[in-house]
């Protein structure tokens, strides 16, 4: 079993938007790496501030 990949914002918010730079990047990263990602609460709160998800 993984223990996990701590994450922070930016990953958050490139994997969320998908007009962002590095969108494609951190989606490919992201199916290599697997789950689980770990975080907490204020870096999800501050992730989906930033992004353009909706």
């Amino acid at each position: 079993m993984k223990n996990g990949v701590i994450t922070d914002t930016g990953p958050l918010v490139a994997y969320l938007s998908k007009h962002d730079t590095y969108h494609v990047w951190v989606c490919s990263q992201l199916e290599q790496i697997g789950l689980p990602l770990l975080t907490c609460e204020a870096i999800l709160t501050e992730a989906f501030g930033q992004s353009q998800w909706w």
